[in-house]
């Protein structure tokens, strides 16, 4: 545990960057989870997967140039840009009462998102300056986001009383104001040498470098569980199993937990003593069984429930901290086009789940999408083998 804390003893920017990205994620993950139940009051679940699709499709672009963006404008001002974006969008959302506005104002919110992340990667990359302890840091880097999305769902059962979003939104919001004045801390922080991403030579790197398409696909299998769940699952088990929100919070929270518990030791086993390969297939293989289960639960047992999606969180868990630390032992950054490339992999998981939950809802009943997306994890076992450890 020391010499995964050391990096934190020898940068105070690594630590302003780690509260940071508290604050963020707080604001993200205390709406992450009800923004489709918020949208099923305006919206149809097919227009629904609609929304998502479009600011998916957005999101794509916008990565796919954003190292073109950074150069232009510089990564602090286009991160400030971003946040006050982020803030009057998530306002927005829950101020506005027209289906139209609502709709914009979600678009807003989940471009802004996407490319503030982005923008908190290559401040990570920046100030990880030994690569034998980027497991580590990275695997730190996301235990204290996990924390905040642990927590989250728990203060919407507290907020969300009567159907009301508008002290959750405005709650997320706040959050945004001490990340800004972080944030500000890195006026200073540049990238020194940004690639551009040219989508076929990127894309050529990517199918000629085993371990690159790999971890891609990987990483991209990931996004698309945690996409497809984020979506389906609030509304399956509020609308068709008959959960409340109260109890849906504490649900999340249990399930949230493995985030928390697993990805510290993990990402230090994977820096000193094992590689990444046997956790990224043991964890698809825990998400895949876990998930397709999910589809023959017919009770509405609460504690059934939560144990199930906690397993498959564990899963996710493992998946998560894997594929960051061997993506990142392989890539520095100065490799804008290449983390870019990797990040466009949420946008594009956007795309894929509402499509593919569209396209099973025409022949399956809601119960029973559960066994697609698990099925899709199964499949991931095939590219973490192919993986070659970095131990």
């Amino acid at each position: 545990m020391d010499r995964l804390l050391s990096p934190f003893h020898q940068s105070k920017l690594l630590n302003t960057l780690f509260l940071a990205n508290i604050f963020v994620s707080f604001h993200y993950a205390l709406i992450i989870y009800i923004n489709s139940t918020y949208l099923s009051n305006f919206f149809s679940e097919t227009q629904i997967s609609a929304l998502y699709i479009i600011g998916a499709v957005v999101n794509t672009v916008l990565l796919l140039n954003a190292s073109r963006i950074l150069e232009k404008m510089g990564i602090y001002r286009f991160i400030v840009y971003v946040i006050a974006v982020e803030f009057l969008s998530t306002i927005g959302m829950v101020a506005s009462s027209g289906s139209t506005l609502v709709g914009l104002y979600f678009l807003l919110h989940s471009i802004a998102i996407s490319l503030i992340y982005f923008n908190m990667d290559i401040f990570v990359e920046s100030l990880c300056a030994n690569e034998s302890q980027t497991g580590g840091i990275r695997a730190a880097y996301l235990t204290m986001a996990n924390i905040t999305i642990v927590f989250a769902p728990a203060v919407v059962a507290l907020l969300l009383i009567n159907n009301v979003y508008w002290y959750v939104y405005i709650a997320s919001a706040m959050f945004l104001l001490p990340f800004y004045y972080l944030v500000k801390k890195f006026k200073k922080v540049s990238v020194k040498a940004i690639q551009h991403i040219q989508i076929k030579e990127t894309l050529a790197e990517y199918v000629k470098s085993k371990y690159l398409h790999n971890i891609f696909v990987s990483n991209f299998l990931l996004q698309l569980f945690y996409a497809f769940m984020v979506v389906y699952t609030p509304i399956y088990l509020n609308k068709y199993i008959g959960f409340s929100w109260s109890e849906i919070g504490l649900m999340f929270t249990i399930m949230l937990l493995p985030f928390i518990l697993v990805e510290l030791p993990v990402g230090e086993m994977e820096d000193s003593k094992y590689g990444e390969r046997e956790f990224l297939t043991i964890g698809f293989v825990i998400m895949g069984l876990a998930t397709i289960f999910i589809s023959f639960i017919t009770l509405k047992s609460f504690w059934i429930w939560t144990a199930v999606l906690f397993i498959t969180r564990i899963g996710a868990s493992l998946v998560e901290v894997s594929t960051e630390s061997y993506f990142f032992k392989h890539v520095n950054q100065e490799k804008t086009d290449v983390i870019s490339f990797f990040r466009v992999n949420r946008p594009l998981s956007f795309i894929v789940a509402p499509f593919l939950a569209t396209l099973s809802l025409q022949f399956i009943s809601f119960q029973y999408i559960f066994i697609v997306i698990g099925t899709c994890m199964i499949i991931g076992t095939h590219y973490s083998l192919a993986l070659k450890d970095t131990k």
